[in-house]
C-alpha cells in the first residue's frame, strides 16, 4: 500500500486505501530521535499488513490546512 498523506501534527500517515498509520519516530538529517518540525524521515507502522514504512519527508509537498 502506498503512502498518500503525512500529517505531521496528528503524528499520522494516510494510506492510499484510506487507513491511517501512527508516525513511531521523526528522525533528523543524521538519524536522530527529533521533533516533527525538524524532521527530514518519519517511520510509521505497523501498517494493516504488518508493514513499516520509512519515508523521506522531502517526497512530498507540504501543505498548511486550517
Amino acid at each position: 500500500m502506498a503512502v498518500e498523506a503525512i500529517n505531521r501534527d496528528l503524528g499520522l500517515v494516510l494510506m492510499c486505501g484510506g487507513s491511517t498509520v501512527p508516525v513511531t519516530n521523526w528522525l533528523d538529517e543524521w538519524g536522530e530521535d527529533c521533533e516533527a518540525a525538524e524532521a527530514v524521515f518519519a517511520v510509521a507502522g505497523p501498517a494493516s499488513d504488518g508493514r513499516w514504512h520509512t519515508l523521506e519527508l522531502a517526497d512530498f509537498e507540504q501543505v498548511t490546512t486550517q
